[in-house]
């Protein structure tokens, strides 16, 4: 009879688990990764308000003119004195570079300076001839003059003398790469 009692004294074990001191899967996704997050939005925030510089374009005109004494020129503006800028971009141009037997691909996206909106126009209009052209300069190249930046230079050169010589109502100023991917 003594086991009886004790028996019934000892409290029932229940089925689910004791909850633990320790953090728990759940616990970490429903809390930890939103916590995390809401921390980098305030993060990117923080340092594109306050670190990220201002702007060319907001400078005062008497820095604007100290920096043109020194030689340099704003954007857009030539030796001339002129300051009608027209950029063409011609986006997304996707080619397999030389040796890589379509295993590699460049993406890429090139800018053209123009001297005139004429230029630009006349650009727009031969822009089936000027993709074949670039399609042309772009897979002739290895993988290792693509992916060498000292040699970005020499490849801008060489688009821009092509280029130039299809522009026949203007000049061609500068060859800019806004996207330049190599997978």
């Amino acid at each position: 009879m003594a086991k009886t009692t004790d028996a019934a004294q000892q409290p029932a074990k229940t089925t689910e688990p004791e909850a633990e001191g320790g953090l728990s899967m759940r616990k970490l996704l429903l809390f930890g990764i939103p916590v995390f997050v809401v921390q980098l939005v305030i993060v990117y925030f923080v340092i594109t308000r306050l670190f990220v510089p201002a702007s060319s374009a907001s400078l005062d005109p008497v820095a604007a003119a100290a920096m043109r004494g020194q030689g340099v020129r704003a954007p857009g503006e030539y030796a001339g004195g002129t300051s009608a800028v027209s950029i063409y971009v011609v986006k997304d141009i996707i080619v397999n570079p030389a040796g890589t037997n379509g295993t590699r691909f460049l993406l890429t996206t090139i800018g053209f300076e123009v001297s005139s909106p004429e230029a630009r126009r006349e650009l727009e209009l031969k822009d089936v001839q000027l993709r074949d052209l670039l399609n042309t300069i772009l897979t002739s190249k290895d993988m290792v003059t693509l992916s060498l930046v000292d040699q970005r230079e020499a490849l801008r050169q060489e688009i821009a003398r092509k280029v130039g010589a299809m522009v026949q109502s203007g000049t061609l100023h500068n060859v800019y790469f806004s996207k330049f991917i190599i997978q």
